[in-house]
């Protein structure tokens, strides 16, 4: 049975990923039948939205963590919950693995990641025993932050304020909800959604890099410029080389070609003119 319904568990997210959907079953039963579409977010509708600064955290060790407390850097929030048998797992550790591929950024110094539960009965003892389970890297720790909801009747209004659905299935007794993370500004504002399961280590350095808008240390500028050779793309969920920006700059780059060799052909035809003139008189 336990072969069964892990059979069944692989094959509802693989077809989840065909389907680029963005939810994902924990624990999903040979009689569930859930519509991917509802979980599926409308980014342009909450782009921009801003995450949580009103809103008490609980840290790993019960103590009050808001947002105000955090440093001054993007982060990467990502929901889920601590008692969670599959997904919630499967998304932390996909995250660590596309971590260690971030170059350009550092955890703990270029950004935050926030991990936040979204089930009202998760304590600190859930928290620290998924924590443990997850055996970050030493130069993921200092930037990965595991947090409860101070007043659970908050937890609803957030998620729902990003888009972000789920619910509790009895049935099941597994929550349903999507495997997304998101990029945030550090003023706490959305600035992307990345499906954990579609993405690789450049698409979440370049959402780093785009959230981090002006604060870059002088060794970083490269990494940014090149940065916006690349665009994200909606239909596939990652980012993609901007083709107006290679346009436009082909154009540019012709532009001044033409220019020069403009000007080197009459600097050519002048000195010439004087030649002859010189050789006439």
């Amino acid at each position: 049975m336990r072969f069964r319904g892990a059979l069944w568990m692989m094959a509802g997210m693989l077809w989840l990923a065909m389907a680029g959907g963005a939810a994902a079953f924990s624990k999903p039963t040979e009689n569930s039948e859930i519509d991917p579409a509802l979980f599926r977010i409308d980014e342009s509708k909450f782009m921009g939205v801003k995450f949580g600064h009103e809103v008490g955290l609980l840290d790993e060790q019960g103590a009050p963590l808001n947002f105000a407390d955090l440093p001054p850097l993007p982060f990467v929030l990502v929901p889920g919950y601590y008692t969670c048998d599959g997904s919630c797992s499967s998304v932390a550790q996909a995250l660590k693995e596309l971590l260690k591929g971030v170059t350009a950024l550092q955890p703990g110094v270029d950004f935050t990641v926030v991990s936040v539960s979204f089930d009202k009965n998760d304590t600190l003892q859930t928290l620290n025993k998924f924590r443990d389970a997850l055996e970050l890297p030493r130069e993921q720790r200092a930037g990965w932050r595991f947090t409860l909801f101070q007043d659970p009747e908050a937890i609803a209004g957030e998620m729902g304020k990003m888009g972000y659905k789920y619910f509790w299935s009895p049935r099941d007794k597994t929550f349903f909800h999507p495997t997304l993370l998101m990029t945030l500004t550090p003023e706490g504002r959305v600035a992307r959604y990345l499906n954990i399961f579609t993405v690789g280590s450049k698409d979440l350095e370049l959402a780093l890099l785009e959230a981090k808008s002006s604060q870059f240390r002088p060794s970083q500028t490269l990494d940014y410029l090149m940065s916006l050779c690349y665009s994200y793309n909606f239909k596939e969920g990652r980012y993609t080389l901007s083709i107006p920006v290679f346009v436009g700059l082909g154009s540019f780059l012709l532009g001044i070609g033409v220019l020069v060799g403009s000007l080197g052909i009459y600097r050519l035809y002048h000195r010439r003119t004087l030649e002859r003139k010189e050789t006439m008189s």
